[in-house]
């Protein structure tokens, strides 16, 4: 079966290894920096309150572009890119169940690196959705596709020692034959990019 098929009839996929490492060791080093030195906290009520993350990082917006024909290939759907966001998960953190709002109609979820203290071996923090009754695990360079505005998908509590981290990111695409384009093309915005002031949830 194609990944094409599985994405119809699961709503998701798990691909692995698609980013190399190098790339993935320079954007997990990237977003450490941006936390240490321009922390941007998630506010109360927001998804992962005082997580670091930061939407349309020009980085990030630079992947999102990257990665559409990759993700196009993969699903068989003609994609218009909406935004990018990425996190920085610590201990303690989690992230409760939920359905995306249109702008992630097709999105993805990068692990770019992670790195787990005082954890069992074999540990990883992985998320489930709707369809799978098992954590999907994900390593540097793995990805999940999935229909964010249908499929609800969660993260249990971040078990692991002080010191522990992981950068996820979320790349986020419509259908450019589905009901969300073109109202929901760049999320709005004039292009990929542009920085709106307006700090938009996950």
């Amino acid at each position: 079966m194609t990944t094409i098929e599985d994405f119809k009839r699961n709503k998701y996929l798990d691909i692995k290894k698609l980013i190399p490492l190098d790339v993935c060791k320079i954007i997990t080093k990237y977003s450490l920096l941006k936390e240490e030195f321009e922390f941007s906290p998630e506010r109360a009520g927001e998804q992962v309150e005082n997580a670091h993350s930061v939407y349309s990082d020009t980085l990030m917006e630079t992947m999102l572009h990257f990665l559409q024909s990759h993700l196009e290939n993969q699903t068989g759907l003609s994609l218009c890119p909406t935004y990018s966001y990425y996190r920085v998960y610590r201990p303690g953190m989690q992230l409760d169940k939920h359905v995306d709002r249109e702008s992630c109609e097709i999105s993805t979820t990068v692990c770019f690196g992670h790195n787990y203290v005082n954890v069992d071996p074999g540990y990883n923090w992985g998320m489930y959705v709707a369809s799978k009754q098992e954590a999907i695990s994900q390593n540097p360079g793995d990805l999940i596709i999935y229909r964010g505005t249908e499929l609800a998908h969660w993260r249990n509590t971040f078990e692991a020692g002080a010191g522990s981290y992981q950068v996820q990111a979320f790349f986020h695409y419509i259908d450019k034959n589905g009901p969300y384009y073109p109202t929901f093309s760049f999320d709005r915005r004039k292009s990929i990019g542009y920085k709106d002031d307006i700090k938009t949830d996950k």
